[in-house]
């Protein structure tokens, strides 16, 4: 980390976040964005709720004690603008008493598809939702769902704020490094190969990453490409969650494609991969804005998602839960041109260049207003 970073002391911003590992999407979103921040000269301290990763020096860990942090911060908290990526409503809800009670400035993200669910089906959480989001500063919406939901719990408009979460890795080509060589040994001897991400979880009863969508995909597929191979990689995984993974490799096994599905748990980088993959698969039932996705036609690998959410230009989409519009897509991607992935990349590449300046944009125009208040 830059030299012009100083002691959260003297922070001008407080992320209220998760830093890998595990490498979900937010804690992604956070370690790439931090240099951004040193590169515009704003000093940041990372207050990581989810895990004990406390390194760089600018990151400390309060994942231990969060509840009992999160009522000392609302008292004692110095840096003047908060920063969320946390889906708690308990969290909303002291950021909105830090912006009620000490005049913070407070930036809220969603993400996910929580608010939508609280609105939808729970009177009170929506209502305690939109309580806190109307007293935040700016709200960050990662899609245009999302920034809906936010204006339907009575959020100003002008105070909303579009921009996905993906923001650009720092990966050299042939880069092996952050990933168990047992991957790349996977890799090496599949092919083609179909990358995924995710971790074990439902959503409506339903399979949230799809996992079982990727055994049928595999069975299906090794007929025709007898050395197909799906690499999965997990960004989480817990003891609890064995059960349900063991169940899924005796599934497997059944299926005569034990040998063909990687189900990887260990902690680890993503990108490089992900750039030896020959398609990435989304096979989710909801989502956010899928930063895997954009990384994927940001280097140029033609991805495959559910039709669940507004996906960005370049996806190829099946629908929702349909194992046969998954494999006829999956199919079309492995037979599409470099081409079609080089143009994909491209406007990717533009889109994020743009929606990154407007990110910064922003965050220096809170910052300034905080500074000048001060």
């Amino acid at each position: 980390m830059s030299g012009d970073v100083t002691m959260r002391r003297s922070a001008d911003i407080a992320l209220l976040s998760s830093y890998p590992p595990p490498y979900g999407g937010a804690a992604t979103h956070v370690q790439r964005l931090m240099p951004r921040l040193s590169a515009h000269r704003i000093r940041f301290t990372v207050y990581n709720a989810v895990s004990s990763s406390d390194c760089p020096p600018t990151v400390t860990s309060v994942a231990r004690w969060r509840r009992l942090w999160l009522l000392s911060y609302l008292f004692r908290g110095h840096e003047p603008v908060v920063y969320v990526f946390s889906d708690r409503l308990a969290v909303w809800v002291g950021a909105a008493l830090l912006a009620v009670f000490r005049g913070k400035r407070v930036i809220i993200r969603l993400r996910n598809a929580k608010l939508q669910k609280w609105l939808e089906r729970s009177r009170w959480r929506g209502r305690i939702a939109g309580w806190a989001l109307r007293r935040a500063t700016g709200v960050v919406c990662v899609s245009r769902a999302l920034a809906d939901s936010a204006k339907s719990a009575g959020v100003d408009p002008e105070r909303i704020v579009e921009l996905p979460g993906f923001l650009p890795p720092d990966y050299v080509a042939g880069d092996r490094t952050g990933v168990s060589p047992s991957v790349f040994e996977f890799i090496d001897a599949h092919d083609p190969v179909i990358a995924a991400n995710g971790k074990v979880d439902w959503f409506d009863g339903q399979d949230l990453y799809g996992f079982d969508h990727l055994l049928e995909l595999a069975a299906r597929l090794k007929p025709k490409h007898p050395r197909v191979g799906i690499v999965v990689c997990f960004w989480d995984h817990k003891p609890a969650d064995e059960a349900r993974l063991s169940e899924l490799r005796r599934l497997a096994r059944a299926a005569g494609v034990g040998d063909h599905i990687l189900f990887h748990t260990e902690p680890g980088l993503f990108v490089p991969v992900l750039a030896q993959a020959d398609v990435f698969v989304r096979p989710t039932n909801t989502d956010g804005d899928a930063n895997s996705v954009r990384e994927a036609l940001y280097m140029g690998i033609p991805a495959v998602a559910s039709d669940v959410v507004e996906r960005p230009p370049g996806t190829i989409l099946f629908r929702c839960r349909d194992s046969d519009d998954l494999v006829a897509k999956v199919e079309q991607a492995l037979e599409s041109t470099p081409d079609a992935a080089i143009d994909s990349s491209q406007s990717m590449k533009h889109s994020t260049d743009s929606k990154l300046n407007a990110y910064m944009d922003f965050l220096v125009s809170i910052i300034a207003e905080s500074n000048r208040d001060s």
